[in-house]
């Protein structure tokens, strides 16, 4: 087996700078198009292999992307985690994936993890117990690029890729006062959540807009856990007036919220409408099938790679990219 090339051999070969060639086979755009393709070029015939520990120690980071996730076994994290790695992959990265557990601890710990990794760059989504924000303030100051995917932060300072969660929480509201619900809850998650109090907004407008009273009691709190989520929801059905609809903010309350009714022996929708935001397959595999709010898990992944890459090149002003959602209707929430 030949030899394989160092990025002396290529910079000998072609007459130029080794630094102009440990550039071009990252493809930086301060490096000419020409010059990339040449170098290219010459590392494919000369054999070369990346070396990442001898990267490592010249650029201070490894070609490696970091990804912090609440829940990594999930359907919708499962699949933002791999239009992440096919998209790193692309572009030579590798992906190293910590899980926080909805513990502010665990995802501080995660950060710290990944800052001794030497890693090129972070993906996050926040935990619902998250208030301080200071661990990714210290990756700001460190230059180390930090995303935000589907729970972001109050701030401007990083990049993001979210949903609309005003405009999607008001869409589904409208649905349910169509089909000539009048009662309508929301199922929330934690109120320090950014993404909640943007729901809630969206839910309240939609209500201001058709003229139906804003309950107080009809927006429920709840740990994004099946048994806090569920009993928050016979909180809801218990009350003297009873919701004739209920929207759920992601997938565990949408299916703690159908199992609560359906154990109370009321039926859907004819006594509670439910609809939810999900991006999971068995929505339509369970009875009756579920209305859904989809979020584009898989691109919302691809999209916060491509911006990372973009900060990891140099790129220095935050990019805030809104996915839309698509609407599903099923039986879960239709009347008439």
């Amino acid at each position: 087996m030949n030899k394989s090339a160092s990025l002396k051999d290529i910079a000998t070969r072609l007459g130029i700078s080794i630094a102009t060639v440990s550039r071009a086979l990252q493809d930086n755009p301060s490096i000419s198009l020409k010059t990339r393709q040449r170098v290219m070029e010459a590392a494919r015939q000369m054999n070369y292999s990346k070396n990442f520990i001898a990267d490592s120690l010249r650029s201070g980071s490894l070609p490696v992307i970091g990804v912090i996730v609440p829940h990594g076994v999930t359907h919708f994290y499962s699949s933002v985690l791999d239009g992440i790695e096919q998209t790193a992959a692309q572009a030579g990265y590798a992906v190293i994936n910590m899980n926080s557990h909805e513990s502010y601890e665990e995802e501080r710990y995660n950060v710290e993890s990944m800052c001794n990794l030497h890693i090129a760059g972070i993906i996050a989504s926040v935990t619902q117990e998250t208030k301080d924000f200071g661990h990714f303030a210290e990756l700001y100051t460190k230059g180390i690029p930090v995303v935000f995917v589907a729970r972001d932060i109050p701030t401007d300072q990083f990049s993001s890729v979210v949903v609309d969660s005003v405009e999607a929480a008001h869409r589904a509201t409208r649905h349910l006062i169509e089909q000539g619900c009048r009662k309508i809850a929301i199922l929330c998650g934690p109120s320090n959540m950014k993404m909640v109090s943007e729901r809630k907004h969206g839910y309240i407008e939609a209500l201001h807009d058709n003229r139906l009273l804003v309950r107080p009691e009809y927006v429920a709190y709840s740990p994004m856990d099946t048994a806090s989520a569920i009993d928050a929801t016979n909180t809801l059905l218990d009350l003297k007036e009873r919701p004739d609809a209920i929207i759920a903010l992601n997938d565990t309350l949408l299916f703690a919220a159908m199992k609560a009714v359906k154990t109370q022996g009321l039926h859907i929708p004819d006594d509670v409408a439910l609809i939810g935001f999900s991006d999971v397959e068995y929505v339509e595999d369970v009875t009756p099938t579920l209305s859904t709010i989809e979020d584009q898990s898989h691109l919302m992944g691809e999209t916060a790679c491509q911006i990372l890459l973009q900060h990891i090149r140099g790129s220095k002003l935050p990019i805030h990219k809104i996915i839309p959602t698509i609407q599903r209707i099923r039986q879960s929430s239709k009347r008439h």
